[in-house]
This record gives C-alpha cells, sequence and structure tokens, in this order.
C-alpha cells in the first residue's frame, strides 16, 4: 500500500468518526480501564515496526476507545465541538510543520500570529499591546507572572531575587491552580500567593484585597500583582476588574486578567460587561479553545505595553534567531 492509499484509507475513517460524532445514540466513550485497553491495543513499540494493515488498525482501535470530544454529550473539561475551518488548519500546520522561533522559517504563519494578536487586542482596548500564543492558560499565567516580577525586580532576570526581597501577590481563593505553581516555578515560592476570600457569587471581595495588601506592606513585604479571574472553574465568576484596577493603580501593582475559561465572553454584546475594566489590565490570558469551538491548544497572553515579552529575555547572544 502506498502513502496515497494510506492517506485515503484514513481519511475515510476520520470522516466516519465525524459522521457517527453527529448521531445521537454514539456514547461519548466506549469505556475500558487501562488493563482492558493495553489488552485490546498492542502499543508495544518492537524493532520490526508495523505493518500497513496492522497500522490502519490501530488507526480503528484509537477512534473506537478514544473519547468524542465533538459529541454533543461531551461536557467535560471546559471543551467541546468540531471546527472544520479549524481542523483543516491543524493539517495544513503539521504538513508544513512549521516552527514559530523565526521569520525565515515561518513567514506565513508569523504574519497570521501578528494579526491574530492585534485583532484580539482590539478587543480589549490594547491600542498599542503585544501577545504571544502559548501551550495553555497556566503557561499564560506564568509569563504574565514573571513578567510583573521583572517589572518590580528587573536585576532579577540576571541576578535572581533578592533575599531582602519578599514578593507578594493576590489571587482570588476560587481563582486556578496555576499560579501557586509559577510562583514556585519563579522562585518567590507559593506560600507568597495569598487568597483573597470571595463573595457569595465567588468573585473576589475588593475589600479584602485591599486590606490584604495593607497588611502585607505593614509586614515589610513587596506586593507587585494581583491575578482576576474572568469566570472561575467551579462557579463561572467573574472579578471586578475595573475596581481592582483602581486598587492597582493606587498601590502599583500589575493587574492579569485570567480569562482561561470565560475570556471569549468578550466577543459577546450581551455579556461581555462582566469583562469591563480588561482595557486596565497590564496582561490578559485568552484560551479561544475554551468556548470559541477551536481545537486544543489555542491560547494566548496578550499585553497592553508593547515589548513586555523582549525586555523579559536576558542578554542572550542569539543573533542566530533574533534577527
Amino acid at each position: 500500500m502506498n502513502d496515497k492509499n494510506i492517506i485515503d484509507a484514513v481519511t475515510i475513517k476520520i470522516n466516519k468518526y465525524l459522521v457517527d460524532n453527529k448521531g445521537d445514540n454514539s456514547p461519548v466513550v466506549l469505556y475500558k480501564t487501562p488493563d482492558e485497553l493495553r489488552g485490546l491495543i498492542n502499543i508495544k513499540i518492537t524493532e520490526e515496526g508495523i505493518a500497513e494493515n496492522t497500522f490502519l488498525e490501530l488507526v480503528d482501535l484509537y477512534l473506537k476507545y478514544a473519547v468524542r470530544t465533538g459529541n454533543s454529550q461531551f461536557l467535560n473539561q471546559l471543551y467541546a465541538g468540531f471546527n472544520l475551518p479549524a481542523f483543516i488548519g491543524e493539517i495544513i500546520t503539521t504538513v508544513t510543520n512549521t516552527s514559530m522561533y523565526t521569520y525565515e522559517v515561518a513567514p506565513v504563519a508569523t504574519v497570521i500570529e501578528q494579526e491574530m494578536i492585534h485583532l484580539m487586542n482590539s478587543y480589549t482596548g490594547y491600542s498599542e499591546g503585544d501577545g504571544i500564543f502559548v501551550t495553555g492558560g497556566s503557561n499564560a499565567n506564568l509569563v504574565a507572572l514573571f513578567s510583573a516580577r521583572n517589572r518590580i525586580s528587573p536585576n532579577c532576570r540576571f541576578y535572581g531575587i533578592s533575599p531582602n526581597l519578599k514578593l507578594t501577590a493576590f489571587i482570588n481563593e476560587n481563582a486556578h491552580y496555576s499560579f501557586e505553581t509559577a510562583a514556585n516555578i519563579i522562585g518567590i515560592g507559593s506560600k507568597s500567593i495569598i487568597k483573597i476570600k470571595s463573595n457569595p457569587d465567588g468573585s473576589m471581595c475588593c475589600k479584602s484585597l485591599e486590606i490584604a495588601i495593607i497588611e502585607s506592606i505593614e509586614k515589610g513585604e513587596t506586593p507587585f500583582f494581583v491575578g482576576a479571574t474572568c469566570g472561575t472553574t467551579l462557579l463561572g465568576a467573574y472579578d471586578s476588574l475595573d475596581e481592582i484596577a483602581i486598587i492597582c493603580k493606587k498601590y502599583n501593582l500589575w493587574l492579569h486578567a485570567d480569562g482561561s475559561f470565560g475570556g471569549s465572553i468578550i466577543l459577546s454584546n450581551t455579556y461581555k460587561a462582566v469583562m469591563n475594566g480588561i482595557e486596565l489590565a497590564d496582561s490578559f490570558a485568552w484560551n479561544p479553545h475554551k468556548l470559541m469551538n477551536i481545537p486544543l491548544i489555542c491560547s494566548v497572553l496578550l499585553f497592553k505595553k508593547k515589548g513586555i515579552l523582549e525586555s523579559n529575555l536576558t542578554d542572550l547572544n542569539t543573533d542566530y534567531i533574533y534577527h
């Protein structure tokens, strides 16, 4: 069987899978335990490889026992659906095997990314904004946090954080766990993340936030970052960006809006009021793979001020990459 025949055979299988997804009687998953799956699917890697027919059989088995995320009854993990143009885009991206390191190797993809960043910033009100596509909301929160760290302590990029500088950051008690993980990674420690109690609707209590900032200052600490949540994981609550922005400006704190779950609501004429104040945030994490029916992973981090991403870099000898 030649390459064309394999492609044709796989295309038929994918088309059948997509058609079956639309059927009301199609189960979301044919659940098997890990041991049962290992008995049904031979996933061992051998020196001999596998025959073409065996490869096609593995494709059938993978599709048979995979979770059908395009099924109308799939309601898990905050994403779902199938988008044909985006699916074709995924194929083209894989076929061209583009690396986004430089314009030289990814001319069309680079221009597309710049245009998408510009378009998405137009919804946030970042007229002189910047941004980059990242590997998920957790990664976006991480980059936002260390961008704020670099602003409050620029030399830490070269010498690390001074032991005399105790940085503190503030988040909704219902915020995503990634902030604590990010604090560990960037060297300020997960205990530097102070969780602020929420209102009955799940949003951050702004009065409690200001009290916590003042208490931190009185202890000789340096508050530097507030992570507001636009759509909490459990309740879908939105922190009050405009109120939090006033507090951040008063105490010179970086305001990050984590819209990993609910950020796409900014596109809704009916509900975008819950995002009032987004133009005042220093950064914004937005996952189009949630609520916008885009394949995983499609995540972007937007910045109000241009040049933040470049300033995060140390003085590296990277002329072979950055022209």
